[in-house]
């Protein structure tokens, strides 16, 4: 089944997994985005299954490493979301249309040669992956990353 997602809002870390994911995705005006994994003393491991194939690398590069924010416009360039639309509904109704008139079958396999890479990745990555996700939160520095988060402070490696 293919699925198709509206962002209309503030889209961090497995959020931002859950859009790499979804075959198409349309982000609206009121939307942002971050991987904000290394802020806190992670990364974003198990979410880079579906989103690295997907992602420009130098812009997965650029804002894995520095959590900045930006927009749905942003999104689009980078190929975390197929679009970014005014009117995210309104931009959807074709491509939901255009879901409803496919066949099953034409679906189904259209949808395997499109997310072939991602479910390679998943073959060759998720328990490495996962395992180090694991050992990450499970650190003092992902402790102090996570309680500064909380308290509003930055954490103590930011100077």
């Amino acid at each position: 089944q293919p699925r198709a997602a509206r962002a209309t809002g503030h889209v961090r870390a497995g959020g931002t997994g859950l859009l790499g994911a979804c075959d198409i995705s349309v982000a609206g005006p009121g939307a942002t985005f971050a991987f904000t994994e290394a802020r806190i003393g992670v990364a974003p491991a198990v979410i880079s299954m579906p989103l690295l194939p997907r992602l420009d690398p130098r812009a997965a590069a650029r804002y894995y490493l520095t959590g900045e924010r930006f927009d749905g416009a942003e999104a689009a360039r980078i190929g975390l979301v197929t679009l970014a639309a005014e009117d995210p509904d309104a931009a959807l109704e074709p491509v939901l249309d255009g879901l409803r008139r496919g066949s099953p079958q034409g679906l189904a396999e259209s949808k395997r040669l499109v997310t072939a890479e991602v479910l390679r990745a998943f073959d060759r990555d998720t328990d490495n992956l996962a395992d180090l996700s694991a050992r990450l939160f499970a650190s003092d520095e992902a402790r102090e990353g996570m309680t500064a988060f909380l308290e509003r402070r930055d954490p103590e490696w930011a100077g």
